[in-house]
This record gives structure tokens, sequence and C-alpha cells, in this order.
């Protein structure tokens, strides 16, 4: 029997995009469903609703699918507050922390996205060495923790030479072609990454890595609109296949993915 999966990203707090992927899990009868990073609600008081969220919506998420046999996976990406993990944490196991194993099949993820013309920078870092946002901020930069709130970061520079990069983060990270690998930031070149705008805003070192470790299946996201914008959800890099579903605001986007021993099927699904 092939390993069956759901995986949909950018959910940000919608419940009923939560209640579509849990029950079309349950109606095709699969185990497993993987949350792509940006799972909290967004907008104002967002630590305040970010918080309740997880508490109360993502705890009896979480519980149904338990009762069900279902095991869900998820990791934060730029858009969840950092320090809401430990909250997070009391119901499930984050896979950009700790990864998970299913008949063979070893699951990992990482969060982190490149600099972005947005003000939260917790979860942002450069691309590699040298690389530079190539456009002016239209927002002043800060970040949030529970101890000292709301902070202004007043010097960039500084503190992105502290965080490192996504190239140095991704060279600990191994793969064989037995590896799930959800990165929150796609790979540049490939139309995954594409604005409604036009702009290509990809990740060069996230690409290198792929080519590289050539991990069965690589799952991204962030972009919501790029496959509606080119067309293209998945594609090919060497070994690898590279799925990228975005995310609507008008139907709740998922894929089906199925891991047989000659090959990976997929089916995009819009509810």
């Amino acid at each position: 029997m092939p390993l069956r999966f759901v995986y949909a990203t950018d959910i940000h707090g919608d419940l009923s995009k939560y209640e579509k992927v849990y029950q079309f899990a349950l109606d095709h009868d699969i185990n497993l469903i993987h949350l792509g990073a940006d799972l909290l609600p967004k907008g104002s008081d967002i630590e305040v609703k970010q918080k309740k969220f997880i508490k109360k919506d993502f705890k009896n998420f979480y519980e149904t699918c338990e009762d069900k046999g279902i095991k869900v996976l998820s990791f934060f990406g730029n858009d969840d507050l950092y320090p809401m993990k430990k909250y997070y944490r009391e119901y499930a196991d984050l896979l950009d922390e700790r990864p998970y194993t299913q008949d063979g099949y070893e699951f990992k993820a990482y969060g982190y996205v490149l600099d972005y013309p947005f003000g939260l920078k917790t979860a942002c870092k450069l691309d590699y060495s040298g690389w530079r946002f190539p456009e002016e901020y239209i927002s002043a930069p800060f970040e949030y923790t529970e101890k000292k709130g709301w902070e202004t970061v007043k010097d960039l520079g500084k503190y992105f030479a502290k965080k490192g990069t996504i190239e140095d983060d991704l060279k600990k990270i191994r793969a064989t072609d037995k590896t799930i690998m959800a990165i929150h930031m796609p790979p540049q070149s490939l139309n995954l990454d594409v604005c409604i705008d036009g702009r290509r805003v990809g990740s060069k070192a996230v690409l290198d890595w792929a080519v590289k470790n050539q991990p069965l299946v690589l799952l991204t996201g962030h972009i919501h609109e790029s496959p509606s914008v080119t067309g293209t959800w998945k594609v090919a890099v060497g070994k690898t296949l590279v799925i990228q579903p975005g995310q609507s605001e008008l139907d709740t986007v998922l894929v089906l993915i199925e891991l047989e021993e000659d090959g990976v099927k997929t089916y995009l699904v819009k509810l």
C-alpha cells in the first residue's frame, strides 16, 4: 500500500479550510495531514488571536484528527509568531524541530523565508552571504517576543548578520530518496515563486539545496498566488518533485500525494 497524505499550506487560521482539509482526509481514508507553514491567523492584535486560536481552534482540530487516527504534521512560517510555539507544542510536535518517520519515509521541515518588504522579521533571513533585499521597505522592521512585546529592529544589517543565512541552515539538513522535505520558501527559477505583479522572489539557496540533495519530494508555499499566475504547481528537479499548490481566498487548495515504490502520484484538489 502506498503512503498517502494530504498537503495544504498557508491556511492562516481559516477554520473553514481546516475543516475542509480534515473532511477530505476523513472521506478518503487518509491518516496523515501535512500542514505547510503559516498556520495561524493574521491581522490586528495578532499575538492575542494566535494564542487563542492555538488553545481553542487548533486544539479542537488536532484532537478531532487524533480521535479519528489522523496524524497531523505542521511547522511555523513567517506569519506565525515564534513565541507561540510553546503553546502549539502542547498538542503537536513541530516538524521544523523534530522529523517524523512513517513507512520508511522521513518528513522534515524548514520555515524561514527570504527577507521581504513587510514588518515582521522573526522568520526572515538572508538567502546567502552578501544577498540583499532589492527594494525599499514599506514598513518599519520589528519582531515580537512575549517578554518584551513588539520591538523595532533598529539596525537590520546587524540583525541579519547575527541570524546567519538560509544557505547556511540548509547545509546542515541532509536528505535521501526517502525524504519528504517541506521548505516554506519556494526555490527560484521554477515558476513557483511568482507574485501577482510578476516579481519572482524565490530562493537560490533552496534551489541549490534541492539540486544537490535530491529529496523525493520538496513541499513549499509562501507565495499564495503563484500557481494561479503561472499555471505551474509542480516541477521535477532531477529526481525531486517540487510541489507548490499555493492557497486561494475562494477555495481550499490541497494536494493528495501518494508515495509508491515506482514513483510519486499527486492530485491537486480545490474544495
